[in-house]
């Protein structure tokens, strides 16, 4: 799976806060503190009314990450046949998936199918059976649409709808 695939291409969900990261807005004011720098009055007033906008701006840079989260996620439900992947780890039979998750760094969403006993034919072998590939689609998408609906929630509760 590419790591960087055009169905997970972000813009706010990049500069928004979240509970795990700092709003790249906030990163940007505070260059000048990292880096050990005299502020000047000029730029002190610059940044000042930068950050009034970033004030003014946050609830809806955050909704925007969260609505783009949401279509990102959809698209990845609509690729789900074509990026379908399967992995092994111990006695497991992995489905997976390209999938976002803001905070992820990994852009993908594992599901179990079932033991290595229940399914023993190579994988590249199951990847090419219709019925088999029928259950890991049902799984991933399943567990797509969760995430999917929680996102949703969450959204609602940051428009207040």
């Amino acid at each position: 799976m590419p790591r960087l695939n055009k169905v997970t291409e972000k813009v706010f969900a990049e500069i928004a806060e979240t509970p795990k990261k700092k709003g790249a807005y906030t990163t940007f004011l505070d260059i000048d503190r990292i880096m050990g720098l005299e502020e000047s009055d000029k730029l002190k007033k610059m940044k000042e009314m930068y950050d009034d906008l970033i004030q003014e701006a946050k609830g809806t840079i955050s909704t925007l990450a969260a609505l783009e989260e949401i279509i990102i996620q959809i698209r990845c439900v609509e690729v789900v046949e074509s990026e379908l992947r399967l992995s092994l780890s111990r006695n497991y039979v992995y489905a997976r998936s390209t999938f976002y998750r803001r905070g992820n760094q990994i852009n993908d969403i594992r599901v179990v199918i079932g033991t290595t006993e229940k399914f023993p034919e190579p994988l590249d072998v199951l990847l090419q059976d219709e019925g088999f590939r029928l259950i890991c689609y049902t799984h991933l998408v399943g567990a797509m649409y969760k995430e999917i609906d929680e996102n949703i929630v969450n959204l609602k509760t940051l428009m207040k709808v």
